[in-house]
């Protein structure tokens, strides 16, 4: 029996993100956070200037990106863009840092996507996680995942 598959990517997106932000000669990760990082409203500005400068920078079109991404093709990225987007309204050096962190983790893997397999018979599975004690600022976190065609 032939096995077709359907893919979906968005590199041509995925590569216009890394140029806006201009890392199409950074250094690439192989994570889209660093493992154990806690970004927390401490690490919000706390000075006018800090603020100022913060204001500058397009933290929330950095986010946004790739929330379209992570909505799309990307589920390995939503757990760090869940993160990121808790901090929209007032954002810090260290999550910019981090959302930078996440654009350079998309230059290692511009070329990923999803593949849906054209089997038969193929299951839907869900698959959900909770947890309210591993954010300081306690507010809980969920998050969830569907999977097509798992065996």
């Amino acid at each position: 029996m032939e096995r077709r598959t359907l893919g979906i990517s968005q590199k041509a997106y995925t590569e216009s993100i890394i140029k806006k932000f201009g890392q199409e000669n950074a250094e690439p990760c192989l994570t889209p956070l660093e493992p154990g990082v806690q970004l927390t409203k401490a690490d919000e500005p706390q000075t006018e200037e800090d603020k100022a400068k913060m204001k500058s920078k397009p933290y929330r079109s950095l986010v946004g990106s790739r929330m379209y991404l992570a909505c799309g093709t990307r589920p390995d990225i939503s757990v760090a863009v869940a993160k990121l987007s808790r901090f929209l309204e007032n954002p810090g050096e260290k999550h910019w840092d981090a959302g930078i962190k996440v654009v350079r983790y998309l230059l290692k893997t511009k070329d990923v996507g999803i593949v849906y397999d054209g089997l038969l018979g193929t299951q839907l599975e869900a698959y959900s996680d909770a947890d309210w004690a591993c954010n300081q600022d306690r507010r809980s976190e969920f998050n969830r995942s569907r999977i097509h065609g798992a065996e």
